[in-house]
């Protein structure tokens, strides 16, 4: 892709991605991950709002599902078996939100496909990688996936509140700047169901892999609370 402003890797040196600070309370302070999710957001907003009749005959479509998800039906099973066992009823107010319909997409546009902060680069700026779920889709799917890992971060090291609703009101202020529309009230609704599964699915996810873990149990309902805080920064 041309621009500075979506520019990708091809290589980098381990450890150098952002999920390597996402954890670490000392690793980082305030303005640098304001300034970090900034840059993110400025990234998404440039990938969303490139004009998708520009390349939807090139771009497979994202619409339901992630690439690796969609090409191995095992792994779809096991991970929809793998919610079943989730101790869902700790997490009322997540996983009914995670269940429900929650509003249509209103959009179709590039996305990444997987807007981890294992695919975010710690250069300057910070460079996005792994291109090869990418596709046409929704994008507050991107969106939800980078969210879903920042509250997860925020329940594990114990983030204050404030502290992540400050992060949050950067990320989205600044997203919806870059992209060029406010999100409206549905838009909003819909992004928190999004971040909703997609943290559902990612612990779900870890069970299928790696099995039973009872840390979950303490998790989730932490994580609940920071979406929540989530909820609370997006009501319009």
């Amino acid at each position: 892709m041309r621009g500075h402003d979506l520019a990708t890797w091809h290589a980098l040196p381990t450890p150098g991605l952002l999920c390597d600070r996402l954890f670490d309370r000392e690793s980082a302070g305030e303005d640098w991950w304001r300034t970090t999710l900034e840059g993110l957001a400025s990234f998404l907003g440039a990938l969303h709002r490139i004009p998708v009749d520009q390349v939807a005959q090139a771009l497979p479509d994202r619409t339901t599902a992630t690439a690796w998800i969609a090409s191995d039906s095992e792994a779809s099973t096991g991970i929809r078996k793998a919610v079943e066992r989730l101790p869902l009823h700790l997490t009322p107010l997540l996983s009914g939100a995670a269940g429900g319909p929650g509003p249509t997409a209103r959009r179709r546009s590039i996305v990444h496909g997987r807007f981890s902060t294992g695919v975010c680069a710690l250069t300057s700026p910070v460079a996005v990688l792994g291109w090869r779920e990418a596709g046409v889709g929704d994008p507050l799917s991107d969106v939800a996936y980078l969210l879903a890992e920042v509250l997860e971060a925020a329940a594990l090291t114990g983030m204050d509140a404030p502290r992540l609703h400050g992060r949050l009101k950067a990320f989205l202020s600044r997203y919806q700047a870059a992209v060029g529309h406010s999100l409206d009230a549905a838009g909003l609704e819909r992004l928190t169901v999004l971040t909703a599964r997609r943290v559902i699915n990612h612990y779900a996810q870890a069970n299928w892999a790696f099995g039973p873990d009872d840390a979950v149990y303490d998790v989730l309902p932490k994580v609940e609370k920071q979406w929540l805080v989530l909820r609370e920064t997006t009501d319009p």
